[in-house]
């Protein structure tokens, strides 16, 4: 009877889950909208992402501080100040601070060409 009570004290340590930090999600804040574009900027504490998702307009990245980690289905990118990525309409991805550091960058969201 021990033994039954003892493998199951071990379940229970190893089933119940470790809390985890609280990270929150990165979230845009938009900074000029018209009919023809729409510009975000979005701020990333360590380990923030935008988690997977995807959006009609095709997306332009710009990095302005620190380091990201974009993940599409073509893989992982590793993104710093000053490089940008283009993704086309309806692509999937997350974009996540990977590193120690907050990081910072802007999206412009093309709606139309006039």
């Amino acid at each position: 009877m021990t033994n039954v009570l003892t493998l199951l004290a071990a379940l229970a340590v190893i089933t119940v889950p470790i809390a985890a930090t609280a990270v929150e999600p990165a979230a845009p804040h938009v900074i000029f909208d018209n009919p023809s574009v729409r510009v975000t900027v979005v701020t990333f504490t360590p380990g923030a992402g935008t988690g997977r998702h995807q959006g009609i307009e095709p997306e332009v990245g710009i990095v302005a501080e620190g380091e990201l980690t974009l993940e599409t289905p073509t893989g992982r990118t590793l993104l710093r100040p000053g490089t940008a990525y283009w993704l086309p309409g309806l692509t999937p991805h997350d974009v996540r601070n990977e590193s120690g550091r907050p990081a910072k960058m802007f999206d412009v969201f093309p709606k139309r060409c006039d």
